[in-house]
């Protein structure tokens, strides 16, 4: 047991140790929020091609009454109009 509880106090001394490290090295790589100028390069502007959409036709007929969804497989007798 003392074992144990050592050994769980040491990982969270170590925590509490490494995460200012971690976050100074972090904030070290992120860029700065302050912008020295703002930048003033040309962009090029492609216009994008719009094509139509053939419409969807609607489905045939069914020979069901209703439609059934099948949830178990062995659910129900007879069989179901799945589609």
């Amino acid at each position: 047991m003392r074992k144990g509880f050592t050994v769980f106090a040491a990982v969270a001394a170590a925590s509490l140790l490494a995460t200012p490290l971690v976050i100074t090295a972090t904030n070290a790589l992120a860029t700065s929020e302050t912008a020295a100028a703002p930048i003033t390069q040309p962009m090029t502007v492609a216009p994008v091609e719009v094509a139509a959409i053939a419409p969807v036709t609607a489905p045939t007929a069914e020979s069901c009454a209703r439609k059934v969804r099948v949830v178990y497989s062995g659910y129900g007798t007879g069989a179901p109009c799945l589609r």
